[in-house]
């Protein structure tokens, strides 16, 4: 006679299911999720401050405001203040 148990493993009653654990805690994820929200926010904000830059400095140029040059000799030193 074959026990009926012998072929099935059950699990007791008292014990929960387990749930999939993230990868990241909760605190580590939230930080996680403002960032790529920052990130994204940033990627359609700056084109649109890189435009209203190069219509700045074009109207500095029509109105005599500055030279090229000078434009030019600025973002260099913005560049090299960058580096550091």
């Amino acid at each position: 006679m074959k026990n009926k148990n012998s072929s099935k493993t059950l699990k007791p009653k008292s014990q929960p299911k387990k749930q999939p654990r993230s990868v990241r805690p909760p605190a580590a994820q939230s930080h996680v999720e403002a960032l790529d929200a920052m990130s994204e926010r940033l990627d359609m904000l700056l084109p649109e401050v890189m435009a209203r830059i190069a219509a700045v400095e074009h109207v500095l140029i029509e109105k005599k405001v500055c030279l090229y040059e000078e434009l030019l000799i600025a973002r260099k030193f913005i560049d090299e203040q960058e580096r550091f």
